[in-house]
């Protein structure tokens, strides 16, 4: 086996420059192919990790007839119990109580429908880290009455400012219709423009009194320690609270759901279409390497040397050409994406604002984890073998008789 090995790896280099071309493509065509999937789970976990920590959250709770209609009067309504209980629960991380009411924004400019949010500034930060994504003005700063935030395209369209007065128009639980004076304290940016041009916060006090002259809480929404717990942690609040809808974040959003789901099967999709392009390429060129040498595979097997040890010799220089390039492909590629997985890439000059419309955000970290390199290494593995096959036979069907007398 070891004069095998020593043979095959001699007769890789008899052409240095064909086997140098072959092993740059093949390590080129990894290199492009792990970092754009590295790139493309990169965006795709930005996309998941904003939308579950800035929007969704991991489970909402709500009475199941505010779902169907949205109407004030449907809060829930053993709030009390349950905020209890998620309160002294250990698995649950932050959460979040808040009223809602769908109703227009009226400025001097444009009014337009919007999701008005009433929470309470400490627990909403704590949870999607709303305060943390204000870009002009401030977070519901002591002593503001009647304070609202806005997002900043919503900003942009209605020209509003900090500062800027405004009027929200909504019903009340009775089916009245209310409009109430706010200013305008602080301008808001995520990663999903529609998200920012649709909802605006305000505190949940001053939303409640509008609206109702008892407390009313629509929804919780919660981030739990552990994302892998999610699914039963829903299933024991289902069991404790029948009457209320919980719903974890794949009930919620299937576009989320489905891109997660489908993250890994493009990955394998991405690399299978390169490795099979370059196969191609390998086989070309093995190919006419056994084309070249008809001459000495006949005189080796007329002296004695068996199909079976000529055939593993061309299958064992495939094998070592294709991981040789592979290995410079994959280390090549693992310190690009490692830099880059630190530094970030900035994707606004090509396309920004469309990214952002999807909820994608336009700094992209790529990542691979270790899943995604033993589905690449197995692969490899695959091609190197299915390539290796074709031309070793190829070999062993030579006579040698006839191959002896090649020119």
């Amino acid at each position: 086996m070891r004069m095998l090995l020593l043979i095959s790896w001699r007769n890789i280099w008899r052409n240095k420059k064909r086997s140098l071309v072959i092993l740059a493509a093949i390590a080129a065509g990894l290199l492009g192919g792990v970092f754009t999937t590295a790139l493309m789970l990169g965006m795709l976990d930005q996309r998941f990790s904003t939308a579950i920590e800035q929007h969704i959250s991991h489970i909402q709770i709500h009475d199941p007839r505010f779902i169907v209609d949205k109407m004030p009067e449907h809060g829930i309504e053993n709030r009390e119990e349950l905020q209890h209980a998620l309160s002294v629960d250990q698995e649950v991380k932050s959460f979040s109580a808040r009223t809602i009411a769908n109703g227009m924004l009226i400025s001097a400019h444009l009014s337009r429908g919007v999701e008005i949010k009433g929470i309470d500034p400490q627990m909403e930060s704590a949870t999607t880290g709303l305060a943390k994504n204000i870009v002009e003005g401030s977070y519901f700063e002591e002593g503001q009455r009647n304070p609202v935030l806005i997002g900043r395209s919503l900003a942009d369209k209605t020209m509003l400012q900090p500062g800027s007065r405004i009027a929200l128009t909504f019903q009340d639980e009775n089916s009245e219709l209310v409009s109430a004076a706010f200013r305008v304290a602080g301008i808001y940016q995520t990663a999903n423009t529609g998200f920012d041009e649709n909802n605006v916060f305000v505190r949940r006090t001053e939303l409640e009194s509008h609206i109702s002259d008892r407390q009313l809480i629509h929804e919780f929404a919660l981030i739990i320690d552990d994302p892998g717990n999610i699914d039963r942690l829903a299933d024991r609040y289902r069991e404790k609270f029948p009457n209320l809808r919980i719903r974890t974040w794949a009930d919620i959003s299937a576009e989320l759901s489905y891109l997660q789901q489908m993250s890994g099967f493009m990955m394998v999709i991405i690399l299978g279409i390169i490795l099979f392009a370059l196969a191609f390429g390998l086989v070309n060129t093995m190919l006419m390497s056994v084309y070249e040498r008809m001459r000495e595979i006949g005189m080796l097997m007329a002296v004695g040397m068996s199909k079976k040890r000529v055939f593993g010799m061309i299958m064992t220089e495939t094998i070592l050409l294709t991981f040789c390039g592979a290995l410079v492909g994959v280390i090549t590629a693992f310190l690009l994406v490692s830099h880059t997985g630190r530094t970030g890439i900035d994707l606004a000059v090509v396309g920004g604002e469309s990214m952002a419309v999807y909820g994608f955000p336009t700094m992209v970290y790529p990542q691979f984890d270790t899943g995604s390199f033993i589905t690449l290494i197995i692969l490899v593995s695959l091609t190197a073998i299915a390539t290796a096959i074709y031309p070793s036979l190829r070999a062993i069907m030579l006579q040698p008789a006839e191959a002896v007398r090649q020119d």
